[in-house]
């Protein structure tokens, strides 16, 4: 038995989550003051093309799950390395009064939510489905508009740092 086996199953999940890569995104939406709400994740997916619709899962602990849950709305900026400054003030929250400083925010039509304007792609989302599960909820969005870039940079986590997924030597997508 090895000393990681000893561990508890959660904190031994942890670790495997930690290496396992996943998309780094900004999730925005808007308070119930119309104020801007945030925050840096990487538990998001695709859900399905028929409809159009992406999952994010958000602990019930996190300062923006009440506006991500009550507003109805939110937006999945995903980023390419050039904008990967805009990660720190969503995941560090002594660097919170950095969020929606730089230059590139922008309000998207009659939603307001604010988005990340020549991201690699900005997915704005409606609520179309809440589960609870332990202390995360999964909000299921239909997606509502698309801005693309048309980049294929798209910023990722992995062994516990971000970077960005490069295919094997020798091997390329169809």
């Amino acid at each position: 038995m090895t000393e990681i086996s000893c561990q508890p199953i959660d904190q031994r999940l942890k670790r495997v989550l930690r290496f396992m890569p996943a998309p780094v995104g900004i999730v925005t939406t808007l308070d119930p003051a119309g104020h801007p709400v945030g925050l840096a994740m990487s538990a998001l997916m695709p859900v399905s093309l028929e409809p159009p619709a992406m999952a994010i899962c958000v602990n019930r602990s996190a300062g923006a799950h009440q506006a991500l849950v009550g507003a109805g709305l939110f937006c999945i900026n995903l980023l390419h390395s050039a904008l990967d400054g805009h990660i720190l003030p969503f995941a560090d929250p002594a660097a919170r009064e950095l969020r929606f400083t730089q230059a590139d925010w922008q309000q998207h039509g009659e939603s307001g939510i604010w988005y990340i304007a020549g991201a690699a792609a900005n997915l704005f989302c409606e609520t179309a489905e809440l589960l609870a599960h332990g202390t995360h909820d999964l909000i299921v969005g239909n997606v509502v508009d698309l801005l693309s870039g048309g980049g294929e940079d798209i910023i990722g986590w992995g062994n516990g740092a971000p970077g960005r997924l490069q295919p094997l030597p020798g091997k390329s997508s169809a």
